[in-house]
């Protein structure tokens, strides 16, 4: 099988690993922005988090049991870390599931802290506001030689799978997971959407005031969807982590974000399976007109491709606002025992009516 698949398994894997990443970062932001109307735009901050937590964890666990003496940072302890994992597949699954773990809670409690300014802050406020949380994070982490090396970059991040020797099979094996954690993600994402807590956050959403009225708890709501926001978009983080094998504080720029957010404004926001869908296509654009898959498929251009991509991202968004602002697929009621039940009222009224 691996024979047939042949040169294209990198450009398979590397497009179906980077859809399911930016699928759970949209699941999570649709969350938030789209059902909750927090306009989160310092979402890219909670996947670096995860980044961070996961880069840290595992390769000072790695640099510590190999015993090694030389420079953390350097390109010699990446090479001795990665050997070392190597050389141990149940430690390298390990810290990869327990990097999913922290990270997921480390991020949780960052964006319960980052919902705090979302209690007095309102729309263009907050957004400037977490943007800036976002930013700030990079900075620190840029100039911060502890988190992630500084400019550098913390390399030597073994892919829980490096034991393996066939590399196609190591690649298909990690899309695998990625691709089931994405999917696992969409499922719990619909479940909660679609649930009383899925109701009360458009509530929220639509009149704050009204759902205080009616007794709802909105601070308190507001804190636990940022926290599933967070943590998801922290598990996004480690998942990209592990599969680039290093971490960059400079890749974590705001430009993540709005993407993220084209994705869900172009799918339909508040609608999971619109979601996907507009996850899809833009990840498509981002896949396949990078400057790396066009090199690797052999076509050459003469200028910074990347700008181009800019350009569509941006048509595509003023085309979709102008002719259908509700996306692809609008948004639908949500469908819960309660919302049941009433429609099965209304129908016994109305045939008592005909009677």
């Amino acid at each position: 099988m691996f024979e047939a698949i042949g040169g294209y398994t990198p450009l398979i894997t590397s497009f179906l690993v980077l859809f399911a990443i930016y699928l759970i970062m949209a699941l999570s932001l649709n969350l938030e922005y789209g059902y909750s109307g927090i306009p989160n735009f310092g979402h890219v901050f909670f996947m670096s988090v995860g980044a961070y937590v996961s880069g840290n964890l595992t390769a000072r666990i790695l640099y510590k049991l190999s015993g090694s003496t030389v420079d953390f940072c350097s390109g010699q302890a990446a090479s001795v870390r990665t050997a070392y994992a190597s050389q141990h597949p149940g430690l390298s699954i390990a810290l990869f599931i327990l990097s999913l773990v922290i990270g997921a809670i480390v991020g949780g409690a960052f964006g319960y802290i980052g919902s705090y300014p979302g209690l007095r802050l309102k729309e263009s406020f907050l957004a400037i506001t977490l943007i800036f949380i976002g930013e700030i994070g990079r900075i620190i982490a840029r100039n911060e030689k502890g988190l992630a090396c500084g400019l550098t970059g913390l390399t030597g991040i073994a892919n829980p799978f490096c034991w393996i020797d066939n590399v196609n099979l190591r690649s298909i094996l990690y899309t695998i997971v990625v691709l089931s954690m994405a999917a696992a993600t969409f499922i719990y994402v619909q479940k909660l959407s679609q649930s009383p807590f899925g109701r009360l956050l458009k509530a929220m959403r639509d009149d704050d005031l009204a759902a205080k009225v009616l007794g709802k708890r909105i601070p308190r709501a507001r804190g636990a969807v940022m926290v599933i926001g967070s943590a998801l978009a922290a598990v996004a983080g480690v998942l990209r982590t592990f599969y680039i094998q290093g971490v960059v504080a400079d890749d974590f720029i705001p430009l993540i974000t709005f993407t993220v957010l084209s994705m869900v404004i172009l799918g339909g926001v508040a609608n999971n399976l619109g979601v996907l869908l507009g996850t899809l296509v833009m990840t498509m654009i981002d896949h396949f007109l990078s400057p790396s898959f066009l090199s690797i498929i052999g076509f050459r251009v003469e200028f910074d491709i990347t700008y181009v991509k800019y350009v569509i991202t941006g048509l595509i968004m003023i085309f979709m606002l102008m002719v259908r602002p509700e996306g692809i697929i609008p948004e639908k009621p949500v469908k819960t025992p309660l919302l049941e039940i009433s429609s099965s009222e209304e129908w016994e009224v109305e045939e008592e009516l005909k009677l």
